[in-house]
């Protein structure tokens, strides 16, 4: 086992004791997510708990690469006569659960263990692990560093019409949404969050989603379109629907998805297509066909969730092109109705765990959770040319646009 980070054990050795309970029915009786008001007697039953809520709830066990089964049989017999209260047991249940946890595909995925207060103290992330372990692993981008390269550029007459809000908006409370043109002839989109539907009453947002739909539609040599979703953490699908939709004039399936629906572990729905089509209200924004101009995606280690299903939809267009980083590897997405999905957010008195509701396949057929987007052309972060001004990923892609290579 890796060994654990300082501050991981520091927050162990805080732990203390879950809430005690003189309960005398067994865990594993009780749906994991109803045990509210019931406490645990030991580790063990906290264990037990835990086991059944990711044997019944856990979207991923046909893909999954850890032995459920066997993670029972050898796990339960270390965790018994752990007891609450007692520094070392806590220590050790903390090693225990991170060990069963961090080699899990969902990246989405998260597990909190309580202490007796019902505040959080320890959080294991399976895919912030895996992340890390990549050769190309880097912090996210600066949100306002990435403007201030735009700005630059506009400065130089590289970039007009420049639209939109940055890091510092505080009526965006943090959320990043500009579009502007790029040599006179590259429509380019950047949003650090899928948000843009509880967005829309700011002026900024509005203007610069209709300055996007402008663009496209009145440039005079449009060579093609950039959206950009780096160090994107995802959101709500709909802002998909108001990006891509107008780049389209058919319908445009680019994956399927299939939800957890059941205990049994798998039990699913059949797989349904993920299908864009355009609207009429988008065919009036934006009339001008672009299906014979390069669109690009450009993505980072840190585009996660619909920064990465959005990235999935142009790589599966006949003129789309992924550029930049093989992505995070989170495409399950997630409905937290546990009670209609068994799947989700689960929580009790001793955790919460966080997972996805659906699991997401490619047309090819293979499902890239924990893995990533692939991108069609590398580009890897330049930490040392970015915070000098000059955002590599960037130029790569408008090169692309420029020279189709």
């Amino acid at each position: 086992m890796k060994k654990l980070s300082r501050y991981f054990v520091a927050a162990v050795a805080a732990l203390g004791m879950i809430l005690t309970s003189c309960q005398n029915d067994a865990p594993y009786v009780f749906n994991p997510s109803d045990q509210k008001g019931q406490g645990f007697d030991d580790w063990s039953d906290v264990f037990e708990s835990y086991w059944n809520a990711m044997n019944h709830n856990y979207a991923f066990w046909d893909i999954e690469t850890t032995d459920w089964d066997k993670v029972y049989a050898d796990y339960k017999p270390q965790f018994e006569g752990l007891e609450f209260g007692e520094r070392e047991d806590s220590i050790k249940a903390a090693e225990l659960f991170y060990e069963i946890t961090s080699p899990l595909k969902d990246h989405h995925y998260g597990f909190w263990l309580k202490d007796n207060k019902g505040s959080y103290c320890i959080e294991i992330r399976p895919g912030l692990i895996e992340a890390g372990t990549r050769d190309y692993y880097h912090d996210k981008m600066s949100a306002s560093q990435m403007f201030a390269v735009i700005q630059a550029m506009e400065d130089s007459g590289r970039i007009t019409n420049l639209v939109g809000n940055c890091s510092d908006d505080p009526d965006a409370q943090g959320f990043v949404f500009y579009t502007c043109l790029i040599d006179n002839s590259i429509v380019y989109l950047r949003l650090n969050g899928f948000d843009l539907g509880a967005n829309l009453l700011n002026e900024k947002v509005t203007a610069a989603l209709n300055n996007y739909y402008q663009l496209i539609d009145k440039t005079p040599q449009l060579k093609g379109i950039i959206i950009d979703t780096r160090s994107n953490g995802g959101g709500s699908i709909d802002d998909e629907h108001l990006i891509l939709t107008p780049l389209l004039r058919a319908p445009h399936t680019f994956a399927y998805c299939r939800s957890k629906l059941g205990i049994g572990r798998l039990d699913y729905t059949p797989w349904s297509p993920c299908i864009l089509e355009p609207t009429a209200k988008m065919k009036e924004d934006v009339t001008r066909d672009v299906s014979n101009l390069p669109i690009v995606s450009i993505i980072d280690l840190h585009s996660v969730s619909m920064a990465e299903l959005t990235a999935i939809a142009i790589q599966e267009l006949p003129n789309g092109t992924v550029i930049g980083e093989r992505s995070f590897g989170g495409h399950g997405p997630l409905n937290n109705d546990n009670n209609q999905f068994y799947a989700g957010t689960l929580e009790n008195s001793a955790y919460i765990m966080y997972t996805s509701t659906s699991m997401t396949r490619r047309l090819d057929g293979r499902c890239y959770e924990g893995i990533g987007v692939i991108p069609d052309i590398e580009a890897l972060f330049d930490a040392d040319e970015f915070y000098n001004g000059n955002d590599t990923q960037l130029d790569r892609a408008v090169r692309f646009i420029h020279t189709g290579k």
